[in-house]
């Protein structure tokens, strides 16, 4: 009697113990996804994140069966948002797709901010990379950013447009700034929109813009593209060469998406999370619409991922320092 109740006591207790084993944050989930999972966009709808995201949602839907809800958590320069998922469990069904600005820029830019891109992060892959274009009036006196270079002196009151101060496009600005010793002044609008119509009523120099806001301006002979950063030319405007080719360096910066989940997802999920995005940013169609747009569809390993971001956060403080930029 003794032993049996022993036996049975050894076996509750096993069984217990497997229970628990199951339920532990770390442990295998070999049925993910088994609900719908959150993407959260850490922009207004509309933009160019939002819309990026909501693509990739449809294509990770389908291949899951599992719905892949949008939510759009903006504020604060996409920090809100950013912070909001770094505070979620960390099961794999909350995701962020975030960019350059919120995984890179942010941690010279606010002194309060409430994550570490790094530390709080499960990284799972690159997007995508988006080159900036350096937009002129088509009355300025320089076809090229060489020829803006070499010429600094003889064009007068140089002055750049951005999307606002400490955005990714005013950051550039600085790095083309550095070229030629700070002889550009920077101006700040609320959004790449207003820099345009700037540039193109010769209010405005110089604008630093995103591919895709630039095209149908471009096209129509409104603006001139004087150069574009990153390490190679867009099929959708081949005409426009790197900085690189004009032999002006440091001026490599794109604007690159990624997505991310909450630290400490288990290493099971983070790989079937990976396998799957991995999967649809390789999906012909998906490539060819942005490539459209400028924006080349580019996945990467986790590990790729987190070294990026350890080599982009102190070079951009290194600009953000040197532009003596803080927002908050």
């Amino acid at each position: 009697m003794i032993k049996n109740l022993k036996r049975a006591g050894g076996l509750i207790a096993s069984a217990i113990l497997a229970s628990a084993a199951l339920a532990a944050p770390g442990s295998a989930q070999s049925n993910f996804p088994s609900q719908p999972i959150r993407l959260v966009v850490p922009f207004a709808p509309g933009g160019a994140a939002d819309t990026l995201a909501r693509a990739l949602a449809n294509t990770l839907g389908e291949q899951t069966a599992q719905t892949v809800v949008v939510e759009n958590r903006a504020g604060a320069g996409g920090t809100i948002g950013t912070a909001s998922v770094a505070r979620s469990a960390p099961d794999g069904y909350t995701l962020l797709l975030g960019n350059v600005s919120t995984l890179a820029t942010a941690p010279s830019l606010y002194t309060k901010l409430t994550y570490d891109p790094l530390k709080d992060f499960t990284p799972l892959t690159l997007v995508g990379r988006s080159p900036l274009v350096f937009a002129a009036s088509p009355k300025l006196e320089a076809n090229t950013l060489r020829d803006l270079v070499n010429n600094t002196k003889n064009l007068k009151d140089l002055n750049y447009g951005s999307s606002g101060a400490g955005s990714i496009t005013h950051l550039t600005g600085e790095l083309l700034n550095k070229q030629v010793d700070n002889a550009i002044v920077h101006v700040p609008y609320k959004g790449s929109a207003p820099v345009l119509v700037a540039v193109m009523a010769d209010e405005l120099q110089l604008g630093v813009t995103q591919v895709s806001e630039i095209l149908q301006q471009l096209r129509a002979g409104q603006v001139k593209a004087l150069g574009i950063t990153g390490s190679q030319r867009l099929e959708v405007i081949p005409d426009v060469s790197t900085a690189a080719e004009q032999g002006i360096p440091g001026l490599e910066a794109t604007t690159w998406y990624a997505v991310v989940g909450p630290k400490g997802i288990p290493d099971d999920v983070t790989k079937k999370l990976h396998t799957m995005l991995a999967k649809a940013l390789d999906d012909p169609n998906f490539k060819k619409r942005y490539a459209e747009e400028g924006l080349l569809i580019q996945s990467s390993t986790p590990q790729e991922l987190s070294d990026l971001m350890a080599q982009e956060i102190p070079a951009w403080r290194e600009v953000v320092e040197r532009a003596n930029v803080k927002l908050d």
